[in-house]
């Protein structure tokens, strides 16, 4: 009867994380469609705050896998972003007539891996305290 920790599998925080930041990526294109059809924003600042909040989604749920990965912080947070940034290509493929990448599709995957690089680089461990 011992209290040993269940080891969960190196791939349990990657998919945390892209959960995670799938969540919070889609309640802010809720809240942005609501501010936007109120009229609060206008529609021509519908794109840059949608860059911003995939950004803040991604380097959100990456710092979850970031801290926790077996590879270190770096490579952690960019698996899961370029995870999330698959969950996005499938979506996109799925519900509409393909990704222009003439548009705006390239710049929202380029802030993707910008927030897993942000997560990588601020995610850092916590270093051992020393003992005076």
């Amino acid at each position: 009867m011992g209290k040993t920790k269940k080891q969960q599998p190196v791939w349990a925080p990657f998919l945390k994380g892209t959960a995670l930041s799938l969540l919070l990526y889609l309640l802010g294109q809720l809240l942005l469609a609501l501010l936007v059809v109120k009229g609060i924003l206008g529609e021509g600042t519908a794109f840059p705050v949608t860059a911003a909040l995939a950004f803040l989604s991604t380097a959100a749920g990456s710092l979850l896998p970031a801290r926790r990965s077996p590879w270190g912080t770096l490579p952690g947070g960019l698996l899961s972003a370029a995870a999330f940034a698959v969950v996005l290509i499938a979506g996109g493929a799925l519900w509409w007539d393909g990704i222009t990448w003439t548009g705006h599709g390239g710049v929202l995957l380029c802030c993707v891996l910008g927030g897993g690089v942000a997560a990588g680089l601020l995610g850092g461990r916590k270093g051992k305290r020393r003992r005076r």
